[in-house]
């Protein structure tokens, strides 16, 4: 703060009037007037520049910035007529061009202000398809190759994510938050209970800021990579060099006898979207054969028994049980079978032998 005030010098014929001022020691702050930026979508660039105090108080500063523009440090102090360098980031999520001013604000309440211009592409990255067939049966795997091509000159790094956007992301999260929240009344009870607090609820009320900032930061730290019982998909993340590729191994794991489907996303830096992966697979069960699908019995007698063979061919690579069941009907239930039921190893072939006597007249079908 500066001061003023005033001295009158007094004489028989005047007055004289001396003002009198005293001004405060001040920081002045000096900073550069513009900084571009240009960077590939989803990474950083960064300028390291020179914060500097002309004038001759100590100064605490803060800076003010816009998403998706940040400094580091943003707040310190400044001695007078020193210098130090700050670094301004540019870490943009989306395809755009931006304009914002950068706040430098300084505990005099003056503020200064740096014009803050960037921009941000897409670069030529790509998946080299983006669906993929498999097929396995039960209790085996089937594999298959999915290429990630950097055509750009940067280094790109990915992620597997399950969700489609940040946004769908952020809701997850959010209900992870919400689900583990240390606030709920059922939660506050049962772990009051287990902590065997002296003071009890008060007391665990009392440390609750902290518990749900460890939670929250715990959640936000979550990646949430792919994730799936059925498929998988290695490596989950990593960097492809400029004007490289990366091979990506997917596996297939049916456990049923069904079609599955999932989309795996590609977050990479580079690309403002993340790459849709369509991932289809099919359950196949046991295959079994008969080495025949009919059986004419032609002209027989009634009450004359006999006696047929078919066989089961096991054509699969995983053991096939089986179980035979006659048809319900009054003929139907005329037919015998031996065995059945039983398991036939890959390969492997089992002879079912056919007993039939029947005691009514007439054709039949079964």
């Amino acid at each position: 703060q500066d001061y003023c005030h005033s001295v009158d010098f007094i004489s028989g014929r005047e007055t004289i009037t001396v003002p009198i001022r005293a001004v405060c020691a001040r920081a002045i702050l000096e900073f550069p007037d513009e900084l571009d930026f240009a960077c590939p979508v989803k990474c950083s660039s960064e300028k390291t520049v020179l914060l500097r105090n002309r004038g001759n108080g100590e100064a605490r500063y803060h800076f003010n910035a816009e998403s998706p523009f940040s400094v580091v440090p943003a707040t310190g102090t400044l001695g007078a007529g020193e210098t130090m360098q700050v670094t301004v980031i540019f870490h943009p999520m989306r395809s755009d061009e931006y304009f914002t001013r950068l706040e430098v604000r300084c505990d005099t309440g003056k503020s200064i202000y740096t014009k803050l211009h960037g921009k941000a592409k897409d670069f030529n990255i790509a998946l080299n398809t983006y669906t993929v067939n498999l097929k396995a049966f039960l209790t085996k795997s089937d594999h298959a190759t999915v290429v990630i091509e950097n055509r750009s000159n940067i280094t790109a790094r990915f992620q597997w994510k399950t969700f489609a956007n940040e946004e769908e992301e952020n809701r997850m999260k959010m209900r992870l938050f919400n689900a583990q929240c240390p606030r709920n009344e059922e939660r506050v009870d049962r772990l009051v209970k287990a902590s065997k607090m002296e003071t009890g609820r008060e007391e665990y009320l009392s440390i609750l800021p902290r518990m749900e900032q460890e939670l929250r930061t715990k959640v936000q730290q979550n990646p949430l990579l792919f994730s799936d019982d059925i498929f998988s998909i290695e490596p989950l993340e990593g960097e492809i060099g400029p004007n490289c590729s990366a091979e990506i191994k997917l596996t297939f794991k049916p456990q049923k006898a069904l079609v599955y489907e999932k989309v795996a996303y590609c977050n990479i830096s580079g690309r403002e979207g993340r790459l849709p992966l369509r991932l289809i697979g099919e359950g196949q069960g046991p295959w079994l054969e008969l080495s025949y699908y009919e059986l004419n019995l032609a002209h027989i007698f009634i009450n004359s028994p006999h006696i047929y063979e078919v066989k089961l061919f096991n054509k699969g690579p995983i053991d096939a049980p089986f179980s035979l069941t006659p048809p319900s009907t009054d003929v139907g239930s005329c037919f015998k079978f031996e065995p059945q039921e039983g398991i036939i190893a890959p390969g492997g072939c089992q002879a079912i032998k056919i007993f039939f006597k029947c005691d009514i007249v007439g054709c039949f079908v079964e």
